[in-house]
């Protein structure tokens, strides 16, 4: 053994020496959860409450609310809120057509964070895109290193950079 083994060593001793005397060793004066109140005649029992007075300090019986309505007891919690069930309403789609956009993606630049953006040619002019944009009916879902991703209602295509193939 080297001598940067042994220091470790002796210091992994140490600290397990301590954590042994702590807590295997411990008498009955370690700290013990409090069990939670139970609910047994409904009574909810409050702390007395600690009353200062000095000559700065009003008197208490001049705040009433203070004393009547402690803040933190449980049964001032609000009641709670009916939950309403709202019937949701489908989205119209349209009919899927098995044709791809009508656009093609130039160029697609990609950063560390992972965000990018895309170059898009649609009837003879180009633009730039990003991801959540809208090109005609088609939304831009992700922008990757080799194309873009689109979709239209339930119809999902994957586009490669250039032009397709006919």
């Amino acid at each position: 053994m080297n001598r940067r083994m042994l220091i470790l060593l002796g210091v992994a001793v140490s600290l397990g020496a301590i954590y042994a005397v702590i807590q295997l060793g411990g008498g009955n004066d370690t700290a013990r959860p409090v069990p939670p109140p139970s609910a047994e005649g409904g009574v909810v029992r409050t702390p007395p409450i600690a009353y200062e007075e000095g000559p700065f300090l009003p008197p208490l019986s001049s705040f009433p609310a203070i004393a009547n309505r402690p803040l933190f007891r449980p049964d001032r919690r609000p009641p709670a809120q009916p939950v309403v069930d709202v019937p949701v309403n489908q989205p119209v789609t349209q009919p899927a057509t098995d044709r791809p956009p009508d656009f093609v993606v130039v160029s697609v630049v990609t950063g560390p964070n992972g965000r990018g953006a895309a170059s898009v040619r649609v009837n003879g002019e180009t633009r730039r895109v990003y991801a959540g944009d809208m090109v005609g009916n088609w939304r831009i879902d992700a922008i990757r290193h080799d194309g873009v991703q689109v979709s239209s209602g339930r119809e999902r295509w994957a586009l490669p950079v250039g032009e397709p193939e006919d």
